[in-house]
C-alpha cells in the first residue's frame, strides 16, 4: 500500500512540475494557426449593438479591416490608443480594442476582460493617464495574445488597479486565460520594498 501511494504521490508531482513548466514558458509557438490568405470581405458588418458606436468608430473600424492579417488566422486586432474615441471607449478606456474577423467583416469581440475591465486605463503617480505602460503583443500564426500592464475596474465595479502580465489563448472568439503574474518592479537595492506591483 505504501508503495502505491509513492507512486501516486511522485505522479502526482511529475504531473505539476510538467503543467507549471508549460505554463511557465507559454509562447505564442505553442498555439499554433494557419493564416488564411484570401477571400476577405472589404467593407465591415456592424451588429445591431454597434450601430451605436459613433460614425468615427465606424471609419476606425472600417479603414483597420482592409490592413493584413494580424492575429490567429484570419482576425485583426485594431488598437485605439491615447483616449482618441472617448465616446465609443469611455472618457477612462484610455486603451480599447476589438477583434475583427477579416473573413465576414464582424467584430466579435473586445480585448480580453482584466481587472473588470475590458477599457484599460492606467495612471502614474501622479493621475496621468499612461497608456504607455501597456503592451499587448500578437501574432498572425498564433491564438496566443499577451496583455502587459495596469488597469482599474470598469465604472461601477469595486476594486483598486492592478498590474498583470497575463497570456490568453482565444478559441471559439473566447479569450481563455493560460497564466497570469504580477508586475515585477525595480526596486533597487532596498530590499523591504514590495518588488510587485499590486
Amino acid at each position: 500500500m505504501k508503495g502505491i501511494n509513492l507512486l501516486i504521490c511522485l505522479f502526482s508531482v511529475v504531473i505539476f512540475t510538467a503543467y507549471a513548466g508549460v505554463n511557465n514558458n507559454t509562447k505564442f509557438s505553442d498555439f499554433p494557426v494557419t493564416v488564411s490568405t484570401g477571400h476577405f470581405v472589404s467593407k465591415i458588418d456592424v451588429s445591431v449593438e454597434q450601430e451605436h458606436h459613433t460614425d468615427k468608430w465606424k471609419q476606425y473600424i472600417q479603414k483597420e479591416l482592409l490592413k493584413p492579417v494580424n492575429f490567429s488566422g484570419h482576425y485583426r486586432i485594431i488598437m485605439s490608443r491615447n483616449g482618441e474615441l472617448p465616446q465609443d471607449c469611455g472618457n477612462d478606456g484610455w486603451v480599447c480594442g476589438w477583434i475583427v474577423d477579416k473573413l465576414t467583416g464582424k467584430t466579435i469581440s473586445e480585448l480580453p476582460e482584466f481587472n473588470g475591465n475590458t477599457k484599460y486605463y492606467s495612471t502614474i503617480d501622479n493621475g496621468t493617464p499612461s497608456p504607455d505602460s501597456f503592451d499587448v503583443e500578437h501574432h498572425s500564426n498564433s491564438s496566443m495574445i499577451w496583455v502587459s500592464g495596469q488597469n482599474t475596474p470598469a465604472k461601477g465595479k469595486k476594486g483598486e488597479a492592478k498590474c498583470a502580465n497575463t497570456a490568453y489563448i482565444f478559441k471559439d472568439n473566447e479569450f481563455i486565460k493560460l497564466v497570469s503574474s504580477r508586475c515585477e518592479v525595480d526596486v533597487g537595492g532596498d530590499s523591504n520594498a514590495d518588488p510587485y506591483l499590486p
